[in-house]
């Protein structure tokens, strides 16, 4: 199966984005934010989210979408790349290991605010 990954144009630089295509259909997708830090020069990139279409899992999409993720890291001269992904999801746990993640901190919390549109 060909993979290709295309760049979303979303015309804020903030967001990068990118949807992976098969020659038949869209099988994929990765939506990440850039985050400029105060203290230093280099950016780093928040994988906000990830999807492949139910068809195409365990096909080698997920891992071409790191991939490009990687990608910008090296394109971009990013700090870094990250994602939160939850223990009970342990095919998105396999991913990011075997594309090259690594877990940060075991005493990492995540803390949530909700809005009011929640």
């Amino acid at each position: 199966m060909g993979v290709v990954i295309r760049r979303l144009k979303s015309g804020d630089e903030t967001r990068a984005g990118g949807v992976a295509a098969t020659f038949k259909a869209a099988a994929g997708f990765v939506l990440a934010y850039r985050l400029q830090r105060l203290d230093r020069e280099a950016a780093q990139l928040f994988v906000y989210e990830i999807g492949v279409t139910s068809q195409y899992r365990h096909g080698g999409i997920g891992t071409s979408l790191m991939g490009y993720v990687r990608e910008l890291l090296a394109e971009e001269s990013l700090m870094e790349a990250f994602v939160l992904a939850d223990q009970g999801n342990p095919a998105a746990v396999r991913l990011y290991h075997s594309t090259g993640g690594h877990v940060e901190g075991a005493g990492s919390v995540l803390f949530v605010y909700s809005g009011h549109a929640a």
